[in-house]
């Protein structure tokens, strides 16, 4: 009996083993599939993710660019780097500033059109009303088309910032382009 019992505890421990290794490898496969998810860069690479840096730098360390000493910035650098290639840093738009810039864009802009669509439909339903009720329904009328006003503003700006940032962003490259060849 003692034997049978034996071969049981072993036989448990056996399978529980192998779960654990399972499990082990599991986790290590996802790490592993984490690793390089957005890119690798390198520590030379400084100038590529400069936009990226900038902003992980003071949205997530709270540290001004311009106020590091050039040995702290290099410190600050590597560790954005390490983070960048395991696919930790705490936002996507980290990893592609300028991507994320017009996602986000258009999300906005899908949410404002959606808004502005069910304001347009709500505004068709005048049959057989009392004069309170048409007086409400022209006040409401009035509300949707500020809204209307407002949501159209809204697009300009957005389209207006956007242009900006692209200006922006080739003022840059162009500059750098400059630099190097001077």
């Amino acid at each position: 009996k003692k034997k049978k019992k034996k071969k049981k505890k072993s036989k448990k421990k056996d399978k529980k083993d192998k779960k654990d290794k399972k499990d082990k490898g599991e986790d290590a496969k996802n790490l592993n599939d984490q690793f390089g998810k957005y890119g690798f860069i390198r520590a030379s690479e400084k100038f590529h993710k400069q936009d990226e840096f900038r902003a992980w730098l003071s949205e997530v360390k709270h540290i001004d660019w311009g106020m590091l000493a050039g040995r702290e910035r290099d410190d600050m650098w590597g560790e954005f780097v390490e983070d960048f290639n395991t696919a930790t840093l705490p936002h996507v738009k980290y990893y592609n500033m300028h991507e994320w810039e017009q996602s986000d864009s258009r999300k906005k802009s899908a949410k404002l059109h959606k808004k502005h669509k069910k304001l347009k439909e709500g505004s068709g339903k005048n049959m057989g009303v009392s004069d309170e009720q048409q007086r409400e329904q022209e006040l409401q009328q009035k509300r949707q088309q500020k809204a209307s006003q407002e949501y159209a503003t809204e697009l300009d700006a957005v389209a207006l910032m956007h242009q900006a940032k692209e200006k922006e962003a080739m003022a840059k490259i162009l500059s750098m382009a400059m630099a190097s060849k001077k």
